[in-house]
């Protein structure tokens, strides 16, 4: 007995449709960024936090995420800062202390990093659930100042929305 599937006009043995099938689905099911809207391109090499600006704006999360996807945007005009050096960190609690910590604290691991595309856009999927610190900064000319959130992953209860990490001018 030999059966076939129909695919846009062609015949293909269940054979070779079971092997499409299964690799579409494994696509669909993968946790990376297959067929994805994530516009983040790699940093440069060797390229970490740009401490341009004179000051360091430092957010709290009050609410889990998904995932980390969002949008780098001018504090000024709500306009998106493309090529934005967008970076995540393991251990964010210092940022939650009051004592005074001066560029990050040296027990961090960066877990990820990317450059936002043009339209400010970057994401971070396959993250696991966990505390981090999400640092944004330009290599430009303008002097922006860093900008620092806490925030914390929970893949299965946090929610699905976009952060929007505002960048300021330096004074």
């Amino acid at each position: 007995m030999y059966a076939a599937l129909f695919f846009g006009g062609y015949r293909m043995p269940f054979q070779s449709a079971n092997r499409i099938i299964l690799l579409l689905s494994l696509l669909i099911l993968a946790d990376v960024p297959v067929f994805s809207d994530c516009r983040c391109n790699p940093p440069k090499d060797g390229e970490t936090t740009h401490w341009v600006g004179n000051m360091v704006m430092v957010f709290v999360e009050k609410r889990p995420y998904q995932t980390l996807r969002g949008k780098v945007v001018i504090s000024a005009d709500g306009k998106p800062l493309g090529g934005a050096l967008v970076e995540v960190f393991t251990n964010p609690e210092y940022l939650l202390s009051d004592k005074s910590y001066s560029r990050g604290k040296p027990e961090q691991r960066r877990v990820a990093a990317c450059r936002a595309g043009a339209d400010g856009q970057f994401c971070f999927r396959g993250l696991a659930s966990g505390k981090y610190e999400l640092r944004s900064s330009s290599d430009d000319t303008y002097g922006w100042n860093a900008s620092q959130i806490y925030v914390v992953v929970d893949r299965e209860n946090g929610m699905s929305k976009y952060l929007r990490i505002t960048m300021t001018l330096g004074i």
